[in-house]
């Protein structure tokens, strides 16, 4: 079994990628879809979360508000610390779990790790492989804002909250330029799926 972490920064396209290992026959793990289950009304962190950050960060429905959380911890770093801690343990936790599953069922599966903040949250110690995908600035931008449905301004916080991308790309095994095509992406990601596969 080989496990790789897919990261990089918000709007490089690290989704993408993941889904075009997932055509190549990986198995998918989306840090980001566990981290939104884990704050469902009744999951552990729900209550932890409401305790951290008051009743302004849940809607009628009891269900967390993401953008009203979202902006209150990409304004305050403090504040973004506090809520990695209550979900990064329980999201590494459930991607441990979701591997040994897969590992009992197929032992020479690729797992793909989809994990937007693996490095900041050390996490690249739990991965064979670091990938990085990776866009200039403007293309982040412009598909962050349209994604996320906000201004620059917010993407700009949000960017920033992060390790800086070309420190992402030191620390990368790989790194996939997702600034082209999506078939200049797809011929890249099939490289490194080759090189994976011993192909």
């Amino acid at each position: 079994m080989i496990i790789i972490g897919v990261t990089g920064s918000i709007g490089t396209g690290k989704t993408t990628v993941s889904e075009m290992f997932r055509r190549m026959g990986a198995v998918v793990i989306d840090a980001d879809e566990i981290s939104h289950q884990l704050i469902y009304p009744g999951r552990p962190a729900w209550k932890k979360v409401v305790s951290a950050f008051g009743k302004t960060v849940v809607r009628r429905d009891h269900f967390i508000d993401r953008k009203v959380l979202g902006r209150k911890v990409f304004s305050d770093s403090r504040l973004l610390m506090k809520l990695s801690g209550i979900i990064h343990p329980l999201v590494y936790k459930e991607i441990r779990g979701k591997i040994a599953k897969i590992k009992r069922s197929d032992p020479s599966a690729i797992v793909v790790v989809d994990v937007p903040l693996l490095l900041e949250s050390g996490g690249q110690k739990q991965v064979d492989k670091v990938i990085v995908v990776a866009a200039p600035r403007n293309v982040q931008f412009a598909r962050a804002c349209e994604k996320f449905g906000t201004c620059r301004s917010e993407i700009s916080r949000r960017i920033k909250a992060q390790m800086p991308l070309k420190e992402k790309i030191k620390a990368a095994d790989f790194v996939i330029d997702n600034g082209g095509s999506l078939v200049s992406t797809a011929k890249q990601s099939r490289a490194i799926w080759k090189k994976l596969v011993g192909a």
